[in-house]
């Protein structure tokens, strides 16, 4: 298995930004009908402006790019799969929210109701939220989990 895993080799292409969807669809359409050795292809939704292909060699990715739309260059080198693991490994809810993030609580029983971040405990996972819909402040102690991000604070 680890021979396996170390055989695996992930390249970078950039592309114009927004049109990753784009260019994976016109890469995979001409990895159907040609004859090229590429296992898979990656858009990563948080990085703007990059493809990755999996594949066993490099001039095959190069090759399945050339002349396609958007495809500004290649990146030099074989990214480590440990990197991809960090890039596809989804990150807590916790570790995204800041105070005064706007969320709406879609668990339990504040369920559809809206309310401000007050604070964030990364540790636990957890986040205080003031209801914004109750009659009075009513901050409320719960899971970053059951809550959906709504509008993100705004910074000066």
């Amino acid at each position: 298995m680890a021979t396996e895993a170390a055989k695996v080799k992930f390249y970078a292409l950039k592309v114009t930004a927004g049109q990753e969807y784009n260019v994976v669809v016109l890469l995979s359409n001409r990895a159907r009908t040609g004859s090229y050795k590429v296992d898979s292809l990656i858009v990563v939704p948080g990085l703007k402006g990059m493809v990755f292909v999996e594949s066993n060699a490099a001039y095959e990715v190069k090759r399945l790019a050339m002349g396609i739309k958007h495809v500004r260059g290649f990146v030099r080198g074989a990214v480590d799969v440990k990197e991809m693991e960090s890039l596809l490994k989804p990150r807590p809810l916790s570790e995204q929210l800041n105070v005064g993030d706007i969320v709406e609580i879609i668990r339990g029983p504040f369920a559809g109701m809206r309310g401000r971040v007050v604070s964030v405990e990364r540790a636990k996972n957890e986040i205080k939220v003031e209801l914004a819909e109750a009659a009075y402040v009513l901050p409320v102690t719960i899971s970053a989990d059951d809550v959906k991000l709504v509008q993100r604070a705004e910074t000066k």
